[in-house]
């Protein structure tokens, strides 16, 4: 599991969906990733956003989660 405050921990990773950070990062689990996207196959709606209406994560986490994104996808144009 890695830290999600500590984007050293973020250094070998290569995927950069917010799902699988989330995962990665012990915030959610395949249950809630499935639901989300279930609900999102018919209200489409930011993944994030669904999370905190189910409140499985919070506000911090949610913008920790696209700041590690972000740097992923950066790091990854870079490479």
């Amino acid at each position: 599991m890695k830290n999600l405050y500590n984007i050293d921990d973020w250094a070998d990773v290569s995927h950069c969906r917010l799902g699988e950070i989330l995962l990665e990062a012990g915030k959610i689990n395949l249950f809630h990733l499935s639901m989300v996207l279930d609900i999102q196959r018919f209200k489409p709606m930011p993944m994030g956003e669904i999370f905190l209406l189910m409140k499985v994560i919070s506000k911090k986490d949610l913008k920790q989660a696209l700041l590690v994104q972000k740097t992923i996808q950066k790091r990854c144009k870079n490479a």
